[in-house]
């Protein structure tokens, strides 16, 4: 272990030689922190974007004409308001959650999964730590090159679905749980999937 006058040894800094603290003073530290949040974390350049197509509307006329059910988010699933990048609210739901896990991180990665499901009984929050669930088989947010649309549309809608009455066998209503999807590759995917249902009726 290094005193306090030896200069730790550069593979443990993560900076190079050339690094130097700047040392600003309390007041300097909040403009400069400041600056970098109002270019960075608003995302401006990306908020400036012209917005595109509310699915929601979609989804709601086709739920009006009876061809889909919305699983929608209610005030049993405790929702925070989050922005989009384009500035609309979404509700996040934080509890009663149906967990969508990846065969990625429970295969490559295999104390992600668990370390959640522990955060989320630390915070007693309700879920269902889901057995019967399909593959996206869209490894890496590769699916166009594993399988096909037709089978990414029916694996999406078959989670979706799976993730809607798989709190009836518990005596629950449908709708109790909402998904919670872990993994990156398959929220891209059903978000194109998704696209692609709304917008090809055949």
């Amino acid at each position: 272990m290094a005193s306090q006058d030896e200069k730790p040894a550069p593979g443990y800094t993560g900076f190079g030689a050339e690094w130097r603290p700047v040392k600003l003073s309390a007041e300097d530290a909040n403009k400069a922190t400041a600056w970098v949040e109002a270019r960075i974390d608003r995302r401006e350049m990306l908020t400036q974007k012209d917005r595109v197509q509310d699915v929601r509307d979609i989804m709601w006329q086709l739920e009006k004409d009876g061809e889909i059910v919305v699983h929608r988010i209610t005030e049993q699933h405790e929702p925070v308001i989050g922005k989009t990048l384009y500035g609309w609210d979404k509700r996040i739901p934080t509890n009663q959650l149906w967990h969508h896990k990846s065969c990625g991180q429970c295969g490559n990665i295999p104390g992600y999964p668990s370390s959640l499901l522990w955060l989320q009984n630390m915070l007693g929050t309700k879920y269902l730590d889901e057995t019967d669930q399909t593959s996206c088989t869209a490894w890496n947010y590769h699916g166009s090159g594993i399988g096909n649309i037709v089978s990414l549309a029916a694996v999406f809608l078959r989670n979706f679905h799976q993730a809607y009455v798989s709190s009836i066998s518990q005596g629950l209503p449908a709708g109790y749980y909402y998904p919670l999807v872990h993994c990156g590759t398959s929220f891209g995917n059903y978000k194109e999937v998704r696209g692609y249902l709304l917008h090809s009726a055949e």
